[in-house]
Formats: structure tokens, sequence, C-alpha cells
């Protein structure tokens, strides 16, 4: 097999099953973490730290089917070896615990999927998933009935937005194959109505708006696909215009847009400084990096450079954003932290699932979609380092791939 085929087409050893009470209990664990995923930061990691017991306990299964060898999860753990390593190079061996820390999902990744292999009941997982994400979703409606719960439900809004618009999608998918596919599509619905008009979470409404596009593209008859490719944007656009969170966050964006020489005060206002400031550090350190726990310190120099000259922006090195280790784009966070070599990895790592084909030659819908929903909320938030988003993300691709590669045995 050429190496084109391997990596649209790749063949792993069948799994041996486990088990019958250590592949329930796998089940009970998955199911657990699906769960908590979307809602639970304490749940998600200690559910998780379950799991990498029983894949110890499952160790000579785990290894024998070789997660290794599909070239997602391949890419996934060069890219953690690439920042272990220049880390070490850059800082000592003092300095791993935090990156470890923050990309520990790419390590994640491949327990995952070997544990969704080598269980019979991986279903228990999206089921858990759903009902979490349901859950959450409709608690998130609280925050229209007081303020205060407006004001406890503000730091989750960008990870729930983004979690709710990737599985509405999703469910839309299992809906298109399923002989009852309305249940499916009123989920769907409902997460996609939650990202609208009950939160303000922009990255998820505007990777909703372009999941909802693919999905018309996909439900749709071949002649009418680009028909609906480009009236259902329309259409959600308008919808989305009766939404007072909406309203609220455009006018927001469009004040910052249009005085960019005003000191940020507003959410917008400082993430347009955050891109202003990352592009400078990206010309500044793309081929080497200048090392993944530095992002503070090289942004809080490059806003004092910035505006050295400027007697009204001179004192905004010491504002809070200036100082933050997160671009709020991961796609700046890894050519900044680790060059070129993090940045390819990263952008080689969400190329696989897409170049991936089934038996019958054709791309997998529900991983073009996820990718698609994670590339482009990587413009505007460092998902992989964000720990809510990057452990859904993960979850649901380890999930979907070990689906994929059952599907292909």
């Amino acid at each position: 097999m050429t190496l084109a085929a391997a990596l649209r087409r790749p063949v792993l050893p069948q799994p041996a099953p486990l088990p019958p009470m250590l592949d329930r209990i796998v089940a009970v664990a998955l199911a657990a973490y699906g769960f908590f995923l979307p809602w639970s930061v304490a749940g998600t990691n200690v559910t998780l730290a379950v799991l990498l017991l029983l894949a110890i306990v499952s160790g000579a299964a785990v290894w024998r089917s070789k997660p290794w060898r599909e070239p997602t999860i391949a890419v996934g753990l060069l890219l953690f070896a690439w920042i272990v390593l220049h880390t070490l190079v850059l800082d000592g061996p003092g300095r791993l615990r935090s990156p470890v820390f923050s990309y520990k999902e790419l390590l994640a990744a491949p327990i995952l999927f070997a544990l969704f292999r080598l269980c019979a009941r991986p279903a228990w997982f999206f089921r858990a998933l759903v009902a979490g994400t349901l859950a959450w979703a409709a608690f998130n409606w609280s925050a229209l009935l007081s303020v205060h719960m407006s004001n406890e439900l503000l730091p989750s809004r960008i990870s729930a937005s983004f979690d709710f618009a990737l599985l509405a999608f999703l469910l839309l998918e299992q809906g298109r194959h399923a002989a009852r596919p309305w249940p499916w599509r009123a989920a769907a619905a409902f997460l996609s109505v939650t990202v609208l008009f009950a939160m303000e979470g922009r990255t998820g409404q505007l990777v909703l708006l372009l999941l909802l596009a693919l999905a018309a593209w996909l439900h749709s008859p071949p002649r009418w696909r680009l028909g609906a490719l480009l009236l259902v944007p329309v259409l959600i656009a308008a919808l989305a215009l009766e939404s007072g969170n909406v309203q609220r966050r455009m006018a927001e964006t469009s004040s910052a847009v249009e005085h960019t020489t005003q000191v940020p005060t507003t959410s917008t206002a400082i993430r347009l400084e955050l891109v202003r400031h990352g592009a400078t550090l990206a010309r500044e350190h793309w081929l080497l990096g200048g090392g993944y726990t530095h992002y503070a310190q090289l942004h809080e120099d490059a806003v004092r450079r910035a505006y050295a000259d400027d007697p009204a922006r001179r004192d905004l090195w010491q504002s809070q954003w200036a100082r933050l280790g997160n671009p709020h784009d991961e796609y700046v966070m890894q050519i900044v932290g680790g060059g070129l070599v993090s940045l390819a990895l990263f952008v080689a790592g969400l190329a696989m699932p897409v170049v991936r084909r089934r038996a019958d030659g054709r791309a997998v819908p529900a991983l073009l979609g996820a990718v698609l929903a994670f590339a482009v909320g990587c413009l505007f938030n460092s998902l992989l380092l964000d720990f809510v988003e990057a452990h859904y993300y993960t979850a649901l691709l380890a999930w979907l791939l070990a689906r994929e590669s059952t599907a292909g045995a």
C-alpha cells in the first residue's frame, strides 16, 4: 500500500474483544466521560484518569490495536513530542509541566481511540455525550432569567457555544442515516436555537452557520445542493439577527473595528489587539518559535514596543490582556510557541481526517464537519490549549475515527 493510500484509508489490526466484565466497565467509564465533557471539569478529569487506568489494565490489547497507525493520532503524537522536545531544549525539564498539561489531549486521543475500538459498546459514549450536552444547553437558558445566572454562565459561553454547534451538526448526520431521523433533528434544532438565542458565543454562532451550510449540502439532492449551500446560511443569519445577543455582539464588533485607535475596553477591542500583536510575534518567531511557556512575556513585550511612542497607549502593557499567555488563536499559538514545525504538524493533524476515505472512495462527512468546526474555531480561540473545547473535540474525533476504522475492517 502506498503512503497516499495509507493516509486516505489506513488499515489497522482488528482488536481482540475485552473480557466481558472489563468491557462493561470500559463502556460505563466512556459513557461517564461523555456525560461530563460539556459541563464538568472535575468530572472530566476524574473519568479521564479512570480511563487511563483501564487502558493500563488493558495494556496488551491496547498495544496490539496499534492506535499510532491511525494517521491523525500519529500526527498528534508527533506534535506532542515536538512540544516536549522544544520545551526541554529551550527551558529545561523544570518547565515541562505547563505545556504537557495544556496539550495532554494529544496523549488522551490515542488512549480514547484504542478504548473505543476495543469496547463492544462505544455507542454508550455518544448517547451520554448527547444527554450531557442537551442538559447543559437547557441550563444555559437560565441566563435569560436573571443577571446572576447570566454572569455565572458568561465564562463558559465560548466552550458551550462551540460544543453545541459541533454536536448539532453530528446529530443531523446521525439523523441522515437513521430510520427515525426526527428525534435527532429536533435535538440539533434545540442546540442551534440555544447557540443563537440563549448565549453570546460568537465563535459558536459562526461555526454553527458554517456547519448548517455543510449540512444543507449533504441533505439536499445533488441538483439543489449549491442553492441550499448559499440559501441556508442567509436564512440562519437572518434568523440570528432577531436575537438580542447576536445584535449586541455585532454592535460591539462594529464599534471596535471602527474605533481602532481607542484604548480597548470591550472583549472585541481586546481581541483585535491580540490579533495585531499576535501577528507581530508570528513574524518574529515563525522559524524556531519563542517557547510554549513564554507567550505571556513575548506578548507583553510586543505591546510595550508597539505603543512606546504613543502617549495615550504607552501604559497598555500593564493591562491584564497584555499579559495573557493565550493569543486566542491556535495557529498563532503554535507558530509562536514552536515555530514552523509546530504549525505544520498542527495543520497536518487537521488535514488527516479530511483526506480520509471510506471503502467506496468517499470522504466521511462527520469528520469533515468536526474538523471544519475546530479549524474555524481555532482562528478565534486557542481551542487545543483550552480545556473544555479540546477535550470535547478530541473525544468526538477519536470516537469518529474508531467508528470508521471498525466500519472499514
